[in-house]
């Protein structure tokens, strides 16, 4: 009875493992897309992952607040870009 118990720990605590796998890698995919492509609404992120609106908004929200991306109003469209690295694009002059 003992072992069933530490079985399920186990079994749990590589759920969620798995769960924070998972988020990185959403976070990175929407990154990702963001530096290849520049611009974008959470709407076209959204088509092209095939997600809910809500959860692009969420996760570009999430980026935002870690400083990775940033929101930018062209017109009357919300538009999303990456913060670019200074250290990995430099600047010349």
């Amino acid at each position: 009875m003992v072992y069933i118990d530490f079985a399920y720990i186990d079994e749990e605590e590589e759920y969620e493992e798995d769960e924070d796998w998972m988020e990185r890698a959403r976070y990175e995919i929407v990154e990702f897309l963001l530096r290849r492509y520049g611009l974008l609404r959470s709407s076209d992120i959204a088509k092209i992952l095939n997600w809910k609106v809500r959860e692009v908004n969420s996760v570009l929200k999430d980026l935002e607040s870690c400083g990775r991306v940033r929101k930018t109003k062209i017109g009357k469209s919300q538009m999303w870009c990456p913060i670019e690295d200074i250290i990995h694009n430099p600047m010349y002059y």
